[in-house]
């Protein structure tokens, strides 16, 4: 039982150090002898760490002269892919995803604007100048719009919001893929975008807020009343 808490203790001393960017995916550690003498540890807790921190998919243990147990570049793609995918067969409807977006979208703009840094913005500022000028281009605009949400989550550096952001894009993509937009609304996109980089470029956290709020309230609105015509009654996951 003793040995067990010791190799729990040193997988969470390693799990803080792969979050806090201390190791980095490439990385190896040290060889268990090595880990165990440093730690004052038997090489069974360091082994049964390892072991742990393999099963989670945080560790690569490779064999051989070579080999050792290497920090794992971790992919959250089949996470995201997995939560849109039961967004999906649920079969979300339009007012769920608008209430969905409204309660999550917001906040994550407030954070970005308190969070995000020079890259980000230049970003966001590059994304919403190709919208603007597919806009004048008579070209679609369109192809940028989730984009840019998924770049606000970005700025956030909450990887579970990033993810659950992702996830909602992948959902409104879908839901809309097939839906004629009018470059009224298109504008109006266009102009939202604007706003909320601008509250982002100022670090305006209440106003990128309030944007968010508006946009997501004013798109699905319209997205809605498109959706409607195009297929009335339905459910935006069919």
């Amino acid at each position: 039982m003793k040995a067990r808490r010791v190799s729990e203790t040193i997988a969470r001393r390693i799990q803080r150090a792969i979050s806090k960017g201390k190791l980095e995916p490439g990385e190896k550690l040290p060889a268990e002898r090595d880990l165990a003498k440093q730690l004052s540890v038997s090489r069974v807790s360091v082994r049964e760490a390892y072991r742990s921190l393999a099963e989670l998919g945080l560790l690569s243990v490779k064999r051989g002269a070579e080999g050792g147990a290497f920090i794992a570049d971790v992919d959250h793609q089949p996470v995201t892919r997995s939560l849109s995918l039961m967004l999906r067969l649920g079969r979300t409807s339009h007012e769920e995803l608008t209430e969905a977006r409204v309660l999550i979208e917001p906040p994550i703009a407030r954070l970005a604007a308190l969070r995000g840094d020079a890259n980000d913005i230049r970003q966001l500022e590059e994304l919403v100048k190709k919208q603007e000028q597919a806009m004048k281009g008579n070209g679609n605009p369109r192809r940028y719009d989730l984009q840019f949400h998924r770049l606000v989550a970005q700025c956030t550096k909450n990887l579970p919001l990033i993810m659950m952001m992702n996830s909602l894009a992948d959902l409104a993509l879908e839901a809309f893929a097939h839906i004629d937009i009018g470059r009224d609304v298109k504008r109006h996109v266009v102009d939202f975008h604007l706003r909320v980089l601008e509250a982002i470029r100022h670090r305006d956290g209440e106003a990128a807020y309030a944007e968010m709020l508006r946009h997501v309230h004013d798109v699905q609105s319209r997205l809605g009343r498109a959706f409607e015509r195009q297929l009335p009654g339905d459910q935006v996951s069919r």
